[in-house]
This record gives C-alpha cells, structure tokens and sequence, in this order.
C-alpha cells in the first residue's frame, strides 16, 4: 500500500486520501476507515494507476458514489478507486452522447433534459454514478438504463475494451461486469429529442414527487434493499410478513417504503446484516420466498 502511494506521488497520477471512511463515502453512513482512497484525475492516469496495481496484485475496489452500498466497520485494507475526477459528457451527434463513469445519473438526466432530449428521465430518481448504474444495471419506472446504452468502454487487464449491449449480457439488477475484475470507465447513450422541449423536465418533476412521497428521502439509506421476486414486489412480501418500522438498534424497516432500511444515527455494520438476514428468513420459512439483496456487502 505504501509503495502504492508513493507511485501514484511520483508520477503525479491523482489525489490520494487517507483520513475517509465508508460513513464518508456511502449514503448508509456505515463502514470504517479506508487505508487508500486514490482519485485519478485523468483516464491515463486510471489506466497508468491500474497497470500497477495489476503488476503488484494489489486488491483494489471501485466506488462510484456510494448509494448501494453496506461496509464492514472494520478498517479496509485494500484500494478505493474513486472516478469522480471522470465526469465528462460529449455529444458526439444529435441524440448519442458519450459519459464517462463518474457522472451522476441524476445530473445526466438533468442536463439532457434541458437540452429538449427525452428517455433519460427515470435516470433522476437513482443516486448513483453512471458506473455503477451500469454494473447494477439499474432502473425505475419500467426502465433500465441497459435500454440506452449503445457500447460501454471496459478497462480490463489494463487495456481498454469496447462491450456491446449484448456483451454486457444486462438482466434483471444484473450484467456481465459483476463477474469482471476491471473498471467501466464510459458509455456511449443514445436518447430521442422530445416533441415539446419541457416535457422531459415536466417528467422528472413528476418523477421526484413520486419519489419524495413513496421512499424515505433525507434519511440514511443505500436504496431498495431487496430484488423483486418474478412474482412479487420486495416490498409487499416485507409488508405481508408485518414488517414494516421493524428494527435492530438503529437499523430500521422503513415506515414510508418497507423494501427501504434505513440507518437512523448510529446502526452498525452488524445491526444492519442481522436485519438483512431476519428479513430473509423470515421470508423463506413464512412465505417460501427467497429475497436477494440488492447492495454490494464488503466484509
């Protein structure tokens, strides 16, 4: 780790932080001290960073903005990649737009909203950057931003490749990245010109409305907990099991949306897999109904 730092200091390849943590970083609030958080500040650097630490078999983990999310309390040994320096948008013709990682969804759909284009809207209600959206392949309303997506740039082995939709073999909260050790580094969107230019901006109004008064907005969260099932909703199996405002410490079932657990003040790594787990349970013996967690759980 040391020589890490030092490497990434000689070369002038980023910013390195060593005083953040995963309550830092995540918007659960939960997760203890990273010994390296490095934030390139330029594809080449990422791509120069990389090579080093594939040479050197350094563990390393890429964090987006945090908002999937659960921690382990104890310190993090291995590297924290953090792409928010990667923050471009290029139109390369009308409709097609090339994005890179760090971008958040929520600005994307914002900004292409007020340039008159349409299809990205749903985007505004998923925290997350444009990275992780695909790596989860996320969505809302109906929507999956897989649905977009005309390539995705990979940074694998330390060589740039180029991933067709169907290369990225995208389903249900899923894509082929999940399997991969490498970095989504871009994509390129394709998106429609609205037929009257406020009506995209109209759309996302309506959209986090609905948000603010279904989910529990302002409070500690790493979004819907739970996959639906083929058959059900995560959140009315929580529901028929009566389990909604249940809780562990200050981990809690959501009062406002039961397939959202929330972190009150100060639930811990374990309060919140003890919940994850009653939860589970619960479900398969009372309902015979297996839920799969959504988040990305580092131990």
């Amino acid at each position: 780790m040391v020589s890490f730092i030092t490497y990434i200091h000689q070369f002038q390849l980023g910013d390195i932080v060593t005083h953040k943590s995963f309550k830092d970083l995540t918007t659960l609030k939960i997760g203890g001290q990273i010994k390296c958080l490095y934030m390139p500040h330029t594809l080449d650097h990422l791509i120069q960073a990389m090579k080093y630490i594939l040479e050197k078999q350094l563990p390393y983990f890429i964090i987006g903005k945090g908002s999937n999310i659960l921690a382990s309390d104890e310190p993090f040994e291995s590297i924290v990649i953090s792409l928010e320096y990667l923050n471009r948008i290029v139109e390369l013709k009308p409709g097609v737009f090339q994005v890179e990682a760090g971008v958040t969804g929520a600005y994307l759909a914002t900004h292409l909203s007020k340039l008159g284009y349409t299809k990205m809207e749903f985007l505004s209600t998923i925290p997350g950057s444009i990275g992780g959206l695909i790596y989860m392949n996320a969505g809302a309303y109906h929507q999956e931003i897989a649905d977009l997506i005309q390539e995705v740039t990979y940074l694998e082995d330390g060589k740039l490749k180029t991933y067709s939709p169907k290369d990225c073999q995208f389903g249900y909260r899923k894509s082929i990245f999940q399997e991969k050790q490498g970095v989504i580094i871009e994509a390129i969107f394709g998106v429609d010109k609205a037929v009257l230019a406020q009506l995209p901006l109209e759309k996302m109004i309506t959209y986090k409305k609905n948000r603010k008064e279904t989910q529990p907005i302002g409070q500690y969260t790493a979004g819907s907990t739970f996959k639906n099932t083929p058959t059900k909703k995560a959140w009315e199996v929580i529901d028929t099991l009566g389990l909604r405002g249940y809780a562990v410490h200050d981990a809690r079932i959501s009062y406002k949306h039961a397939n959202f657990l929330v972190n009150e003040n100060e639930a811990t790594f374990q309060d919140m897999i003890d919940l994850i787990e009653f939860i589970q349970q619960k479900a398969l013996h009372e309902k015979h109904i297996q839920l799969e967690c959504e988040w990305v759980i580092l131990r």
